[in-house]
């Protein structure tokens, strides 16, 4: 199984963001325990950038996973998750930011991030009428089937070619 989590470049590269993220918190978590073990401030990079990572594996796991379902074979529904997840994940950090320190601000950010989420959402999901029925579509199509392959019944030589240059 690691096998193939290697062959795929979404994976690979997934997989050595988590890497660093992991090694990057350790060395920060060992670094704030020797020098400020009273003021765990490494919690906070832990918390924004694992969110960068969750997301990052959301989106790898839209991608890759075989599944049917629209929001894993429809990139407009794909980004609309992704971003959905990054906008509630990020929000919920806010929030609880502002849990400690006192001071309500968040909802300002959740509020005009909201409006693109939104607007995003209404992008990615919308109904669109049909340009034309079924039979109009397929008339078209066939249309320009014969049309692209009679103009290929005569085959160019590369004479005829060096000839129209010349």
């Amino acid at each position: 199984m690691l096998k193939n989590m290697w062959k795929d470049p979404r994976t690979r590269v997934f997989l050595i963001h988590f890497a660093i993220f992991a090694v990057a918190v350790a060395i920060l978590a060992a670094i704030n325990y020797r020098a400020a073990p009273t003021n765990l401030w490494f919690i906070w990079v832990l918390a924004g950038w694992g969110i960068g990572v969750a997301t990052h594996g959301l989106a790898v796991w839209l991608c890759t996973a075989h599944r049917r379902e629209r929001v894993f074979v429809d990139p407009k529904a794909r980004a609309f998750t992704v971003h959905l997840f990054a906008y509630l994940a990020v929000v919920a950090l806010l929030f609880v930011v502002n849990l400690v320190t006192n001071k309500w601000w968040f909802y300002w950010v959740a509020l005009g991030w909201g409006a693109g989420v939104l607007a995003h959402g209404l992008v990615a999901f919308r109904h669109r009428a049909p340009a034309s029925s079924p039979r109009k579509v397929t008339s078209t199509a066939a249309k320009t089937t014969r049309a692209s392959s009679s103009t290929r019944s005569k085959p160019r030589s590369p004479k005829r070619r060096a000839g129209k240059r010349g």
